[in-house]
């Protein structure tokens, strides 16, 4: 009789299984992945994702010299070439910085810390790919304040269950990364040229990894998303990408666009508190680059006026229009071609700042007594000559009523002024000259966790928090609840949603979904997609925050559209 057994195994079929057993152990067996780039050689390590691939990470790869020394203050100096194979295994250092957030106390994290993470499908030599896979930037949040780009809070283990690459970056936080004296010695943006840089780097490197140079989306969340919009308005940075998706953070909102007159003001209150000269403006350099960087983060907290407010005094502006640049036109005022554009809000995207007024009986108490003087400098109005008439606005249209109402009018006038009004401002513009599809999401699905856990209370349910869809895209390790299964269903959801934008420009293709997500065509219907249990279409997005739009702030005075109570 014949052997089964053995028939099974010299079938053709088999013969063919075994071959790519082989090929399949001779990649994944290996100790470490291998890649060698124009730069140079790196070894890196192996992950799994959530489904089970197999992912090669090269960590820490530095994208630029250390900005330390008289590199500090300047724009980034490219990494040169190295000889021998790079250790890619390590943990990416922070960059300086305090978390406000967090009502973080102790500084953490190093002047050399301009590195990034690669994480790949493609193995050594992989066959399995006949063409490069596109490939997805992120640029993290954190308000130009804090944040970093590590594994454990932006890990590939969601995103890379389906064929992309996936880069997260570091680049300079606070001062060190947005200093500004407005002229050549330090024009300022220097956080932002660091992002221009690691594009820079992906552009010469990402072939190795199997990545299409090509077909590069940037895409972040808060800052990062500001950071994405920036990227979109400047000379510079056209070409290094391709495609965009901004989450809760557009150029336009108060906190990420310096107004005139602010960036030397703040460049002078930092060498006064460093006992530095203040002008000119190379002598304040020169004794700014003395201090510790600790020392010179430190000083964040002495441009509080209430509670950590104003949030982040050191912000993105228009430079000196020499060698470089990074922007020299307004963001109001358009001078690069638009690319594909995914963005959106969060339901709830105030809670980001009012869970620690409102979950907190001594603030809550203190924010409302002191309204008149606190809401113009935490909500960026105290430079509007209208400042009083801005204030008994707001509080009329939001906070009239009983305590829950004023509650709740918080969180809404955060989430309007903060993220909403700036947003609707950002894509009405874009609409007037882009020729691509502008795709705009509300995310309204409330999961088990919520970033309201870290913004000031464990427990509270305040819908849909600011940062909350960052849970679906990567694997966030210190929320405090078990996902449920509906989660990750959605999780997968939101990660096809984004993967198909990268892919193809389009977030209903190639992998197919359960509906329809139509591009908005006006200002007028604002057409976005309600991401929730059973996502639709809907028209007028956010449209509560547009009493913003006739207010009388730095940006619009010469509009003269204020409404009839001023």
């Amino acid at each position: 009789m014949q052997n089964k057994f053995l028939s099974n195994v010299w079938h053709p079929k088999s013969i063919i299984f075994a071959i790519v057993s082989l090929y399949l152990c001779d990649v994944t067996c290996q100790e470490k992945p291998f890649v060698t780039t124009p730069l140079g050689p790196l070894s890196g390590f192996y992950m799994k994702t959530r489904e089970g691939r197999t992912i090669a990470a090269y960590t820490a790869i530095p994208y630029a010299l250390p900005p330390v020394g008289d590199l500090r203050f300047k724009a980034p100096v490219p990494v040169d070439a190295w000889q021998g194979p790079l250790d890619a295994t390590k943990e990416s250092p922070k960059c300086v910085q305090r978390n406000p957030y967090t009502r973080q106390q102790e500084i953490v994290g190093q002047e050399d810390c301009l590195y990034l993470n690669i994480y790949t499908p493609v193995l050594d030599n992989d066959l399995a790919y006949e063409s490069k896979l596109p490939v997805m930037v992120f640029i993290h949040g954190g308000g130009w304040m804090c944040g970093d780009s590590s594994t454990a809070m932006y890990g590939p283990q969601f995103l890379l269950d389906r064929d992309v690459i996936l880069v997260v970056i570091n680049y300079r936080l606070g001062p060190l990364g947005f200093l500004s004296t407005k002229d050549e010695h330090c024009p300022g943006n220097n956080g932002l040229k660091d992002q221009q840089e690691a594009l820079r780097f992906i552009q010469k490197t990402i072939a190795s990894f199997g990545g299409d140079k090509d077909s590069v989306t940037i895409f972040g969340e808060s800052a990062g998303g500001a950071s994405v919009h920036f990227h979109m308005l400047s000379k510079t940075s056209a070409g290094l990408f391709h495609k965009a998706i901004s989450e809760s953070g557009t150029a336009l909102v108060p906190w990420a666009e310096a107004p005139p007159g602010e960036a030397l003001r703040n460049a002078f209150r930092l060498a006064k508190f460093l006992d530095c000269p203040q002008a000119p403006s190379e002598k304040m350099l020169e004794c700014l680059r003395t201090k510790d960087s600790y020392e010179i983060i430190d000083t964040e907290f002495r441009f509080y006026e209430w509670d950590y407010e104003p949030m982040t005094p050191f912000k993105a502006g228009v430079e000196p229009n020499l060698p470089g640049a990074f922007l020299t036109a307004p963001p109001r005022q358009p001078e690069v071609p638009a690319v594909p554009w995914l963005t959106g809000l969060n339901k709830d995207e105030g809670c980001l700042k009012s869970v620690w007024i409102t979950s907190n009986k001594t603030k809550y108490e203190e924010f409302m007594s002191g309204f008149e003087t606190i809401a113009p400098i935490t909500f960026f109005y105290d430079n509007s000559p209208a400042a009083d008439d801005i204030t008994q606005t707001i509080r009329k249209y939001y906070m009239s009523g009983d305590e829950n109402t004023a509650k709740k009018g918080i969180l809404e006038i955060y989430s309007d002024s903060y993220f909403n009004y700036p947003a609707l401002e950002a894509v009405e513009l874009t609409l007037n000259y882009t020729q691509y599809p502008i795709y705009l999401y509300e995310l309204q699905y409330r999961a088990t966790n919520s970033f309201s856990q870290i913004f000031g209370d464990l427990e509270g349910d305040y819908g849909v928090c600011h940062a909350d869809e960052l849970m679906h895209l990567f694997p966030i390790s210190f929320l405090n609840k078990p996902f449920s299964e509906e989660d990750i269903e959605f999780s997968k959801l939101l990660v096809t949603l984004w993967t198909n934008f990268a892919t193809s420009g389009n977030p209903n293709e190639p992998q197919p979904v359960p509906f329809k997500w139509e591009p908005a065509t006006s200002g007028e219907k604002m057409e976005y997609l309600e991401i929730k249990r059973n996502s639709r279409m809907s028209e007028n997005l956010a449209t509560r925050s547009r009493l913003w739009f006739s207010l009388p702030l730095w940006h619009n005075m010469r509009r003269r559209r204020y409404i009839d109570e001023l």
